[in-house]
């Protein structure tokens, strides 16, 4: 029975040895992600893209702005005229 019981104890440290190491890497390997994508971040092709994608934004806000929307019908007119073309409600 002393035997088992050693036997227990070894696979017990070996365990827990295995989820230290195993903690130690997650912890690394989460690091290296952050740094990845910190130096990522800091290039100047991912701050172009970043301004890119703004102007883009800012555009569609503009144009959802500049519709206009029918009074009677609902439709979304880009290029409001004096009447709307889907129902010919007059507009402003």
């Amino acid at each position: 029975m002393g035997g088992l019981k050693e036997s227990w104890k070894e696979t017990g440290k070996d365990l827990g040895g295995a989820f230290k190491q195993l903690g130690k890497s997650i912890v690394k390997s989460g690091a290296t992600a952050v740094n990845k994508a910190n130096d990522w971040a800091e290039r100047d092709d991912a701050k172009e893209a970043a301004r890119k994608e703004a102007e883009v934004m800012e555009a569609q806000e503009a144009r959802e702005a500049a519709k206009t929307i029918c009074p009677e019908c609902g439709a979304e007119l880009e290029n409001a005229d004096a009447f709307c073309p889907k129902c010919g409600a007059k507009l402003g």
